[in-house]
């Protein structure tokens, strides 16, 4: 909840003065990042540090539609509404669930900010939430996003990747990525396949400098968190 003060340990030893935290933030911080905490204030996210006054995000988001955050990158949804699957829903009947008309990736060392608007045909970007999915690759270069596929009574959406360096705001769809809302994602290690949940409710992966698919009979992914780890061998 919101909070005036925390003691907290600045050094990475034991803690040892207090750090009064803007009035009304709410703990635990979203994550460090290069420019300060990423911190929900009650005007918005913000970027913080001690002593300092909270730097507002563009368009003000809400924590609810955030997508991912990096120690450098924050993707969030601005534009966003509350919708609710149909009490006839396949899964999930009477789930609340957030789309927004554009996605947000904020570089918050320049300030540059990249805007992605939602893909034709579909009914909006749906937030993931900070610190469930990984949507950023590794290298900061791609992330991954689902956005509602209409009706969105029936809580389906549809799996896009986004280049977030270079010139092009083009969401290319990824094959076969059809899937209920909830679904997780992750970028492989190297960052050069995306895993996600394809037909059967199974684990397929897709590499996006070639765009090939591989298919795989693990069962996948309704999961809270999901996350991909390098082999030992």
């Amino acid at each position: 909840g919101p909070v005036r003060a925390w003691t907290v340990s600045l050094s990475g030893g034991p803690p040892s003065r207090p750090v009064t935290f803007p009035v009304g933030a709410y703990l635990p911080a979203v994550r460090g990042t290069d420019a300060g905490l990423l911190l929900q204030v009650p005007q918005g996210l913000a970027l913080w540090n001690p002593g300092s006054v909270p730097r507002i995000l563009p368009s003000s988001p809400e924590f609810a539609d955030g997508f991912d955050a990096t120690s450098r990158l924050v993707a969030y949804g601005t534009g966003c509404t509350s919708q609710t699957t149909a009490p006839d829903a396949p899964q999930d009947p009477d789930a609340g669930y957030d789309t927004c008309r554009a996605l947000q990736v904020l570089d918050v060392v320049t300030g540059k900010l990249l805007s992605f608007p939602a893909p034709p045909g579909t009914a909006g970007w749906v937030p993931s939430g900070f610190d469930l999915v990984s949507t950023i690759s590794h290298d900061g270069q791609r992330m991954a996003a689902y956005a509602a596929i209409r009706p969105q009574g029936a809580g389906q959406v549809r799996l896009y990747v986004l280049r977030i360096t270079g010139p092009s705001r083009r969401a290319i769809p990824v094959p076969s990525s059809a899937a209920y809302l909830f679904a997780r994602t992750a970028w492989s290690a190297d960052g050069t396949w995306l895993l996600y949940q394809g037909p059967g409710r199974h684990l397929w992966a897709y590499q996006v400098t070639s765009g090939q698919t591989r298919a795989s009979s693990t069962p996948c992914c309704q999961y809270t968190v999901m996350a991909a780890a390098p082999s030992p061998s």
